[in-house]
């Protein structure tokens, strides 16, 4: 009988830990799905700009993390350090990697200060920026 019982605990942990990994997920997913921009901390927008490339912002207090995937061409770095200049940050670090053949993953990190506005603001300007781009 303590076999029985050993396997009859094991089964119900086994059980209890599932539905634990469960809600876990449930909850990832729906925290997922309801990051948007809604204050200066923890913010996050992910916009597509058009079919060439992507624009993805996370804001922890005053720092942004800005991930793009955008096409590779002369310049497009210098470019955006530019336009991220423009609007009120200040870059901390920036990293660059091929993504295919034709597309750069870029990542960079950034300080708020004047004139910075809205995480929207920012997204949509670069897709702007990235889709003039030539």
């Amino acid at each position: 009988t303590d076999k029985i019982s050993i396997l009859g605990s094991t089964i119900q942990y086994v059980k209890q830990l599932e539905e634990k990994v469960k809600t876990l997920e449930e909850q990832n997913a729906r925290r997922t799905s309801s990051e948007s921009s809604t204050g200066p901390s923890g913010s996050a927008e992910s916009v597509g700009g058009d079919s060439n490339s992507s624009v993805e912002v996370t804001i922890h207090e005053n720092t942004v993390l800005l991930k793009i995937c955008c096409e590779s061409r002369s310049g497009v770095l210098v470019m955006i350090i530019s336009k991220l200049e423009s609007l009120g940050l200040s870059i901390i670090n920036t990293s660059v990697l091929p993504f295919t053949n034709t597309y750069f993953s870029i990542s960079i990190t950034a300080k708020i200060g004047e004139g910075f506005s809205t995480t929207v603001e920012l997204v949509n300007n670069l897709n702007m920026a990235l889709r003039d781009f030539s």
